[in-house]
Order: structure tokens, then C-alpha cells, then sequence
């Protein structure tokens, strides 16, 4: 056997054994060190490989299903959110105009006050049907709005839930350029799939805006609470497709204690079926600007 076999399956063994390695007491010598420093730098090669071939997935139209959830939990009080997202490319996957998007959004399943938001490809307008929490704000089922997602400068990261796989890669990019000791894995899996295992920092979380924390919270949270990582794990199927990506963790500092869970799970296939036909002009309200709806999506927000 060669020398660089050796090696090879060397590095193997030592990733294999690490976190038995670790918990032996056993005070390393300087050839040991150095095996530890191979090791790290070879799962962190084998990390930015994979994930850079997933890079244009978490992001690109497809004909998809997905759903992203969030809970957040600090002194008493919590916040909660589903949102389902369907887009679908339709027949001319050519076609410079986004896809056909729909998001439905709500606080938990079941819940009736949904806010979904259907822009059927190539329009101009977005039209948004009221949950029992918003009817209030509107004459009509519907109110249509210029879209977010027009023909001329589509950015995918404007999507309603995408913005969150938008802002997790955010925070993982300002996690690896701004913090210390970031750990960077990939754990292969039964069936042919992998796992890529990192973190990210509270404060990357936040400066990514994976969530919103008004400021009366945000002062709340210590340094110590900030510099905490948060587990972050990416699913991909035995093919190379994009499963999942999760930032799960409870972060106890200084008698300060924050639960977060935040997940985007791929969960299908969409079709042409899944989208529904414009609704008529009798039941919608259309403002005609952007001015308005902001003024309308801020007291969507206000609730």
C-alpha cells in the first residue's frame, strides 16, 4: 500500500474518531495536534465543495414545493410562522418572466388567519387573499398590488419564504468571515444522501434578518447570548438535490435563554394544477402604487 494511501485512510480514521478522541483526557503530543488540524481542514474542504455545488439550488425557479417554519422564543414570549411556497416555471422553461409563485402564509397549521399571495407568471400584479385576521382591511377578498417579482429585475430573495433561505445563507456567510472556530462537516447518510453540519452566531442570525427582533428584544440579549452558535444542518438527497436546511438551537447565556427554530424543507414537485386562476375584478381591490401598497402590507404587518 502506498504512502498516500496511508495517509488517506489515516484521515479517515482520525474523522471517524474525533469526538471519541476528544472526550479521552489523554493530553495530545505535537503529531497529534497536527493529524487534529489535517482532519479540520479536510471535512471544512469536503463542506465548501458540497455546498458550493448547492449554491445556485437553494435559490433557482423550479417547479417546487416547500415550506419554511419558524418559532422563536424569549422571556415569555414566543412568535410562530408557516408559510407554504409553490412555484412552477411553467411549460417554456426559457421565458426571461418569473415563474408562477404562490405563498401561503399563516402563524400555525390550521390557523384561519392565512395571508396567501398568488402571482401567476409573467404579471404585472400580486394578489393577496385575506385570512379572517386581515378581512377587516379590505371590501373584497382580494386586494392586487404591483408585483414584487416583475418581468425586469426578478430577485428570487424577494419572495415571500425564500427570503429566509436567502437570509440563512447570509448568515452563514457572515458567520464563517466574522467569527472564530466555526466547525464545518459533512456526514454521510444510509441512503447516499449527506448532511452538511455548521453554525452560525446569533448575531450572524440577526444581521442576516433570518428573523426580526424588535429592538426592546434585541437589547435584551448579552454579548455572550450574541457570540452563541445556533446548529445549522443541510439535507441533500442521494442525486445532489437540495433537501433542507435547518438553524435549530436553545442559547442560555447570562440568565438569558432563546429558543430558535427555523426550517425550509423541500416537500415536493409543483404543477400547473396547484395554482389557481386569477381571481375575477369583482373580488378583488386594486391599488394602483407602490406608495399604497406599502401603506397596505404595513398594516398587514401591524397585526
Amino acid at each position: 500500500m502506498t504512502m498516500t494511501n496511508n495517509r488517506y485512510l489515516r484521515l479517515i480514521a482520525l474523522a471517524a474518531g474525533l469526538t471519541v478522541l476528544a472526550g479521552c483526557g489523554a493530553k495530545p503530543n505535537p503529531t497529534a495536534r497536527a493529524d487534529d488540524a489535517e482532519v479540520t481542514a479536510y471535512n471544512a474542504a469536503r463542506f465548501d465543495e458540497a455546498y458550493a455545488k448547492l449554491n445556485e439550488q437553494f435559490t433557482k425557479p423550479r417547479d417546487q414545493k416547500s415550506t419554511v417554519s419558524t418559532l422563536a422564543s424569549f422571556g415569555g414570549k414566543s412568535a410562530q410562522k408557516e408559510i407554504d411556497v409553490l412555484w412552477y416555471q411553467a411549460a417554456d422553461k426559457g421565458k426571461p418572466e418569473p415563474p408562477a409563485i404562490s405563498t401561503k402564509s399563516r402563524t400555525r397549521k390550521g390557523a384561519d388567519d392565512n395571508y396567501d399571495v398568488y402571482h401567476p407568471s409573467g404579471s404585472e400584479r400580486d394578489y393577496a387573499l385575506l385570512g379572517t385576521r386581515f378581512k377587516d382591511l379590505a371590501p373584497t377578498p382580494w386586494v392586487s398590488y404591483p408585483t414584487f417579482t416583475p418581468k425586469n429585475g426578478f430577485n428570487v430573495c424577494l419572495v415571500t419564504g425564500i427570503q429566509t433561505v436567502c437570509a440563512m445563507q447570509d448568515a452563514i456567510k457572515l458567520t464563517q468571515k466574522n467569527a472564530q472556530n466555526v466547525f464545518k462537516r459533512v456526514k454521510e447518510q444510509p441512503d447516499g444522501g449527506m448532511v452538511l453540519e455548521t453554525a452560525v452566531t446569533l448575531k450572524g442570525f440577526i444581521d442576516g434578518r433570518v428573523m426580526f427582533f424588535p429592538e426592546e428584544i434585541r437589547k435584551q440579549f448579552p454579548q455572550s447570548l450574541l457570540d452563541s452558535f445556533i446548529p445549522t444542518n443541510i439535507s441533500v438527497a442521494p442525486n445532489g438535490d437540495f433537501k433542507s436546511i435547518t438553524m435549530n438551537g436553545v442559547l442560555e447565556k447570562e440568565g438569558k435563554k432563546l429558543d430558535i427554530v427555523v426550517a425550509y424543507d423541500v416537500t415536493g414537485k409543483a404543477t400547473a394544477k396547484d395554482f389557481p386562476p386569477a381571481p375575477s375584478d369583482f373580488d378583488v381591490t386594486a391599488l394602483g402604487s407602490e406608495a399604497a401598497r406599502k401603506e397596505f402590507l404595513d398594516k398587514v404587518a401591524s397585526r
